[in-house]
């Protein structure tokens, strides 16, 4: 599977000298916010029952990109919300289809934020997305404590793609990044 990500230029140094790349999460800031660290534990879940358990010593994923715009190509760097540090590394890589999980970019903002991915989001008429989620949040609202948290766990596994999903763009995880998998590097800077 063609990925693209983005990731420090220290990155590409530690790969050219170890030949691998795992997430650290000690260096990562994000993980210190308590919403991304309970997001980033909800995915890697996800990734141990959809592909396996990590290499040892390794707790999250490496982030890329899958789909942009409905196309698998690189990302345009000077689109907003791509990170770009002042040296960064844009990789294309090749990743075995059984060692990724693809999720929806846009839903994957309902596990970060902790809300519930309703299944009205899915709809495209106007009043049938009015009535059912209507239904649904009387239908949330009757649950207890526990079953709430549950419903909305259960809620996010809706983000979870194949290749051939019709969401427009669609991020990519996976546990580790050789540098056999490298077909492509771009330096960036800022």
């Amino acid at each position: 599977m063609k990925l693209w990500t983005v990731q420090p230029y220290c990155v590409y140094e530690l790969i050219q000298k170890e030949g691998v790349y795992r997430c650290n999460a000690n260096k990562s800031e994000l993980l210190e916010i308590e919403e991304f660290a309970n997001a980033y534990n909800w995915i890697s879940n996800q990734m141990k029952k959809k592909i396996g358990n990590p290499p040892q010593d390794v707790e999250y994923p490496i982030w890329a990109w899958y789909l942009i715009e409905g196309k698998n190509k690189r990302p345009d760097m000077r689109r907003a919300g791509i990170r770009v540090t002042e040296k960064s590394v844009l990789f294309e890589i090749e990743v075995p289809d059984s060692e990724v999980l693809l999720t929806e970019f846009e839903g994957w903002h309902f596990v970060l934020n902790d809300f519930i991915n309703y299944k009205s989001r899915y709809l495209t008429s106007d009043e049938e997305y009015e009535s059912e989620m209507e239904k649904e949040e009387a239908f949330y609202a009757s649950l207890s404590k526990q079953e709430k948290e549950l419903y909305k766990a259960r809620s996010w596994e809706k983000i979870i793609c194949t290749p051939t999903s019709s969401y427009s763009c669609i991020q990519a995880t996976f546990w580790e990044l050789k540098k056999s998998q490298i077909k492509r590097v771009w330096i960036l800077r800022k």
